[in-house]
């Protein structure tokens, strides 16, 4: 559970700078916010905060998943193999969104 709490705690932060980004406080409409060259500008500019919400939302949202079907499963005997999977799932997105932030910042 604590690591349930510690990403929720760093997405409450990196999401609501996420959204301001996004919103009429930035400055901009919200079409234009939609642009490939806004977005990749971002990504650049503050890809150290979109690393964190990357991070953070994977390891939150899989472990999310991992506790329901826990409790869901009670899976005795094979309780490890259902956390492998959901540790293979995460590094996966893991790998696949930090290529992203690597290639579009």
């Amino acid at each position: 559970m604590l690591i349930t709490y510690v990403t929720a705690m760093i997405l409450v932060f990196v999401l609501t700078f996420h959204f301001v980004l996004q919103g009429p406080l930035a400055g901009k409409s919200f079409e234009s916010t939609l642009t490939f060259g806004y977005a990749t500008g971002n990504l650049g500019e503050f890809s150290l905060i979109f690393a964190l919400l990357l991070f953070a939302a994977v390891i939150h949202g899989f472990n999310g998943i991992r506790a329901i079907a826990l409790e869901w499963l009670h899976p005795q005997r094979r309780a490890w193999l259902l956390n492998l999977t959901v540790l293979a799932l995460i590094a996966f997105f893991l790998a696949l969104g930090s290529y992203t932030l690597l290639i579009a910042g």
